[in-house]
């Protein structure tokens, strides 16, 4: 005779040792949205993984470059052939190494982590993660003009998913790992714990519950630890606390905005033209960035690695016109030929030293118009750089909070704000864009944005909302044995076909009323006069449950990791008319079934 779900679950886990059934508690719980308590815990290995990988990216591509620069990002000191010579190594290296290796598993950096949320339940593969390690590092030490804020994300992203899957977590809370693990990242990236947090939750969640931010929170203050254990608490950038003095310098940060929008457009708009070409052998496409990159280093060395010494100067207001003038159009162009023709990095610290530039433009033309007392170049530098990083990657306040604690300066809150709205408007409706990152996905013809539905439905376990109020039993049963399922008081009837590809379901109800409806006496009297119904088979009590009067169900399996999206999916994939949730792979019906999810089910959770 079948036995309930729940205490087969116990069964099963009895085998185990007593911490893995702790184990298995806890991924039952973490099921539902309000498992806070068990995701806290899990944020909080989920931040010192990614801390500590994104910590030892950056090692990994600082250590190297001390062989042949006397000073840390400092290419300007090589010589010409040099400044040349390095990118095009890096894109031989790396391109030569992307040609052994499946389209698949050449996919890197932001865009890759957000597709592997969207369309795939936040599960990473390790060996994109690997391949990101060692090509993100090779590309920065050969001095392309990327960031290695974008390496560090996937990495912090993978460090999530793995946990997830190294413990076989349910997938909503995999996707929740996934964004502490982004968050913890860009937290040590720059020791900006609170951008951490705002990023993931505004470029790469989408969604602001109490119960999201909590972990992703803990993750960042985990993640910012480690990299201030590493490398002191000091922030990357030390600049004066300097400050708007006038408001009749708003209609020139107002011009900057504009001008700043206009190019983060710009740039987004080269993406949809130059991404289509990665189709084409990446030795080929990386070789080109490399001479691009290394022809624009001969004549203008700052646009180089990642370059937050240029930052750093830009900041101080220690560049001149004609400089900033020329590492605005350089960089533009040799990050939009990068990021566009595939090299592995990111566009987070390009878009902070470009919008820098261009801010310490403004700021040198309004000394030179409106006197000595408006604010240095360094304080419009500063603007800029929040202006450009939430136009180009669409995440406003992200890109606020970013620049708010890589300067440690309040006074850059007001006009920075004015300026982001500015530069985002121009960018989204002049240049029709919706940032860099959704703009990439459609460009790659993949899934962008989710819809509120499918944001909500990700966010549950099927093992939280699955129907347990059901009995497994083979298709013939006898009287007796039917009698003894129905005082059980189930609500279905899960018939176990092993020679099917899948169970039946049948309420209970329904054989309720035919053990009601067909006396004993009719089954087992050979000499009545009534007609014995076709569900007996034999005068023996012996009923068969498919021939049973009725309405049955074709169902099929789903495992108990999935989210109530994989399941809605899985539905009108497979059409059937329900799903049995699986918890064992081997082993009879009884042993690997845990619950069942209907139609219904799905479409009354969202309406709660």
């Amino acid at each position: 005779m079948s036995q309930r779900p729940s205490n087969l679950l116990k069964k099963s886990f009895s085998r185990y040792l007593p911490w893995r059934g702790h184990l298995e508690s806890m991924r039952l719980r973490l099921s539902s949205r309000d498992a806070l308590a068990p995701l806290l815990g899990m944020a909080l290995i989920t931040g010192i993984l990614a801390g500590g990988v994104t910590v030892f990216f950056r090692l990994a591509t600082e250590w190297p470059t001390a062989l042949f620069l006397s000073i840390p990002q400092n290419y300007e000191s090589l010589p010409p052939l040099w400044r040349f010579a390095l990118p095009v190594i890096g894109s031989l290296v790396v391109g030569s190494i992307y040609l052994f290796l499946n389209p698949s598993r050449r996919q890197a950096g932001v865009v890759h982590v957000l597709d592997r949320l969207y369309n795939h339940q936040g599960q990473m593969p390790i060996q994109n993660a690997l391949l990101q390690f060692v090509a993100g590092a090779v590309i920065l030490i050969s001095g392309h003009s990327v960031g290695r804020e974008g390496p560090a994300v996937h990495l912090g992203a993978a460090s999530g998913s793995w946990l997830a899957k190294a413990l076989r977590l349910p997938n909503n809370s995999g996707r929740n790992l996934l964004g502490c693990g982004v968050a913890a990242a860009i937290a040590a990236s720059f020791n900006t714990p609170l951008a951490g947090v705002v990023f993931a939750m505004e470029v790469v969640m989408l969604e602001y519950t109490v119960a999201g931010f909590l972990p992703v929170m803990l993750a960042a203050v985990a993640g910012s630890a480690i990299t201030q254990l590493t490398f002191g608490s000091q922030p990357d950038f030390n600049v004066p606390a300097i400050q708007l003095n006038s408001f009749t310098e708003l209609p020139l940060l107002f011009l900057c905005a504009l001008v700043i929008g206009a190019l983060a457009g710009l740039f987004i708009r080269s993406q949809r033209v130059l991404i289509p070409q990665q189709r084409h052998s990446p030795l080929l496409r990386l070789l080109l960035v490399g001479l691009i990159t290394g022809t624009l280093g001969i004549w203008v060395p700052e646009i180089l690695g990642a370059g937050y010494d240029t930052l750093q100067l830009a900041m101080l207001g220690e560049l001149g016109i004609a400089s900033l003038a020329m590492i605005v159009a350089a960089k533009l162009m040799a990050t939009a030929f990068g990021a566009g023709l595939g090299i592995p990095g990111g566009v987070i610290g390009p878009s902070l030293i470009i919008g820098a530039c261009v801010g310490g433009i403004a700021g040198v033309l309004a000394n030179a118009w409106l006197g000595v007392h408006t604010a240095s170049p360094g304080f419009y530098a500063m603007v800029g750089m929040a202006a450009m990083m939430a136009a180009m990657l669409n995440a406003p306040l992200a890109a606020l909070l970013a620049i708010l604690e890589l300067t440690y300066n309040p006074h850059i809150l007001f006009p920075g704000m004015m300026m982001i709205v500015v530069a985002t408007l121009v960018s989204r409706q002049l240049f029709s864009t919706n940032g860099l990152y959704q703009e990439t996905l459609r460009a790659l013809n993949k899934a962008g944005m989710p819809s509120w539905r499918q944001q909500m439905l990700s966010s549950v376990g099927v093992a939280s909302e699955m129907d347990q109020n059901f009995v497994v039993t083979p298709r013939e049963i006898s009287r007796a044995t039917a009698k003894a399922l129905i005082q059980r008081h189930p609500q279905w009837i899960l018939i176990d076909l092993p020679q099917e590809p899948a169970p039946q379901l049948l309420r209970a109800a329904d054989l309720a009323t035919f053990l009601r409806e067909v006396p004993k006496e009719a089954i087992a009297d050979n000499n009545s006069t009534s007609p014995v119904p076709e569900t007996v088979k034999n005068p023996e009590d012996i009923i068969d449950l498919l021939r049973l009067p009725g309405e049955r169900r074709q169902l099929a399996s789903l495992s108990w990791r999935a989210t109530m999206l994989e399941a809605s999916q899985k539905l009108e994939k497979s059409g059937a008319d329900g799903l049995y949730i699986c918890r064992h792979k081997s082993g009879s019906l009884d042993n690997r079934t845990a619950g069942i999810i209907l139609p219904l089910q799905i479409n009354n959770f969202y309406r709660k």
